[in-house]
């Protein structure tokens, strides 16, 4: 930029004021399209493509076409990092709330299902086998996730096909399925009205 700088100076004494405008101009122009780029001297990408054209059939020579940056909504890899590793009761909660609309299934059925057959989240069988919803493989096992986030997915697959996809979609129409005790369907539907 220095060096541009000396050359133009050295140029100021030999060129007209017609030349003179248009050669600042063109090194305004390159310098606010270098700072909106990013890009300095330093930096060597090697597939970098610059969002200026230059265009001879415009009247503006130079064309600054826009970067389009796509926003995708959802969770970050760090939050279900945090989800896989602590078993965040907050970190659980906003990854049931997101997958939840994937599968048009209550966020809070999913959710208090998990509190309290987990012990919010807490219980050995949830730490250890990645199970928040006390599900057994067979009578006598439990069913084992490798992570927290697959225990979830899985969970909500298993809720979808086996009670709401049936028009059982209350903790009161799940309960004589779910689980045999009949007070279950009071302690999950406290916890969906505390969330």
């Amino acid at each position: 930029m220095n060096n541009i700088i000396i050359a133009l100076q050295q140029l100021n004494s030999r060129l007209n004021k017609k030349t003179k405008a248009i050669i600042i101009m063109v090194v305004a122009i390159l310098i606010v399209a270098s700072a909106f780029t990013g890009v300095t001297q330093a930096d060597t990408y090697d597939s970098y493509t610059p969002n200026i054209a230059l265009d001879k059939n415009q009247a503006n020579l130079l064309a600054i076409n826009p970067r389009i940056t796509e926003i995708k909504p959802g969770l970050a890899k760090a939050d279900i990092d945090k989800l896989n590793v602590e078993h965040d009761p907050e970190a659980i909660k906003a990854y049931i709330q997101e997958t939840a609309q994937k599968y048009d299934v209550d966020w809070k059925l999913v959710y208090a299902i998990g509190a309290y057959e987990s012990g919010n989240y807490q219980s050995s069988l949830a730490q250890r086998n990645n199970n928040f919803f006390g599900r057994k493989a067979t009578s006598s096992t439990w069913m084992q996730f490798d992570t927290a986030q697959e225990g979830i997915d899985n969970q909500f697959e298993y809720l979808k096909t086996r009670y709401i996809d049936q028009g059982l979609d209350t903790p009161e129409e799940m309960n004589h399925i779910y689980c045999e005790g009949d007070t279950w369907k009071y302690k999950v539907r406290s916890i969906m009205n505390s969330v």
